[in-house]
């Protein structure tokens, strides 16, 4: 019976195709955080009812969320994992707190107390809330629940958009960082002060994150972090680094893990193949120069896609993949053209290599950090279209590079570079084109 309950609380809200966007008059409304809490009739209650009338009041409660939705006034709606006495969640922008009452009449669930409205007037300042991706689809979360602690002193000013921030400094890098969709502070909430809704589904990461704040480390507040479902799309990240590469069609390999074919370069000291690998560099001796690795044939539009890995411990320590290039003849292992670059400071950028010889565009630091994984494989993905390049690091763009200067080769080898100074190899396998139209 417990999973009966459970989805007819929740299981047809995912099916809401009308969860808004924050209305374009919203600022005039004020927003209402609603807790949807197991009732003090819930057990009574339940155990009277057959599976029909059951049935019949999960329609009913879903019909009721809908029409909210439809409205405008309901924003987000969504249930809560692991266990506690909140079963959801719900997120309103009313004129009126009478309105919050209004609003549950219809809803059986509320009115036969099998669920219980906690409602709190929500303060924010950061707020990004959208339209679900179709079809729905149910994605996890983390809410977090900013609670007094055992060491909770009295704020000397009144709560308002800076209350949160200034208690828990992370959050200005969580927001930077992209991973809070919402954040806010509870008006009246006695012991509990705020909301947190974290994309991330990481509990144990954001908890790690957050326990670096003084007021978390000496007490003064506690986080409690329960996942949180909600339609894909509703929290997305309309940052300009969560641009999604776009999907290929028909792709091509340029390796077939295990010769040289339609490559060209030094295979005799430098470059190798191991477990289906390109290899070049060495970890024993210093690499004397950088080297290159190039296919036999030139490409102008395109998206590259390929796993790349950097290992080492002395010197410096670096590859990449050149596009657009070509072989110059002094010295005669060095490329000129665009690079999309690897190693410290430099993943995930564009660089111009023996040309302009300087870092085109780069990532944030903080945005390398989350995405990049160490001595490990790493997808690059290089997508190349007239005078634009993007590039994507593990699923995340990057660099969204423009060239204005029209009298650059638009056309050119593909290179794999080992960079010279250090003890070093630079690996490369599973790669792929997908020639685009001009």
């Amino acid at each position: 019976m417990k999973q009966v309950i459970k989805h007819s609380v929740w299981g047809g809200a995912f099916l809401l195709l009308c969860i808004a966007t924050l209305p374009t008059h919203a600022k005039t409304k004020q927003l209402y955080w609603v807790f949807l809490n197991s009732g003090a009739k819930r057990n009574e209650v339940v155990k009277t009812l057959s599976k029909e009338a059951l049935e019949k009041m999960q329609s009913d409660h879903v019909g009721n969320l809908g029409r909210l939705a439809e409205k405008g006034i309901l924003l987000a709606a969504g249930p809560l994992g692991g266990s506690g006495i909140t079963r959801g969640i719900v997120v309103l922008t009313l004129d009126t707190p009478e309105q919050i009452k209004e609003a549950f009449i219809p809803d059986p669930f509320v009115q036969n107390g099998i669920l219980e409205v906690q409602t709190f007037p929500l303060i924010t300042a950061h707020n990004e809330i959208h339209k679900p991706d179709m079809p729905v689809r149910m994605v996890q979360h983390t809410l977090g629940v900013v609670v007094k602690g055992e060491h909770w002193t009295p704020l000397d000013e009144t709560p308002d958009t800076d209350t949160l921030p200034d208690l828990l400094p992370t959050l200005q890098t969580l927001q930077r960082k992209h991973e809070l969709a919402l954040y806010g502070t509870l008006l009246g909430g006695g012991e509990q002060l705020g909301i947190l809704l974290f994309r991330s589904e990481n509990t144990a990461a954001i908890q790690a994150e957050l326990s670096k704040d003084p007021a978390v480390r000496e007490g003064r507040v506690r986080i409690d972090l329960r996942p949180q479902y909600q339609a894909a799309g509703v929290f997305r990240d309309t940052s300009r680094f969560a641009v999604a590469l776009p999907k290929s069609r028909k792709r091509v390999s340029l390796f077939d893990s295990k010769t040289f074919a339609g490559w060209s370069g030094d295979t005799t000291k430098t470059w190798r193949i191991e477990a289906g690998a390109f290899v070049g560099g060495s970890l024993q001796t210093t690499v004397p120069h950088n080297d290159f690795l190039t296919t036999a044939q030139e490409y102008k539009n395109f998206d590259l896609r390929l796993k790349v890995k950097l290992a080492g411990k002395e010197g410096f320590l670096n590859g990449g993949i050149q596009i657009r290039s070509q072989r110059v003849i002094n010295p005669p292992y060095e490329m000129s053209g665009y690079q999309a670059d690897m190693g410290e400071g430099y993943w995930g950028s564009l660089y111009d290599e023996s040309r302009r010889n300087k870092v085109l565009a780069q990532p944030p630091k903080e945005v390398l950090k989350r995405i990049l994984k160490p001595n490990d494989w790493n997808d690059y993905a290089i997508r190349c279209e007239g005078n634009r390049i993007r590039l994507w690091l593990n699923g995340t763009l990057t660099i969204d590079y423009t060239e204005y200067d029209t009298s650059l080769p638009q056309k050119g080898l593909i290179g794999l570079q080992i960079h010279g100074g250090g003890k070093s190899q630079a690996s490369y396998k599973a790669i792929t084109i997908e020639e685009l139209p001009d």
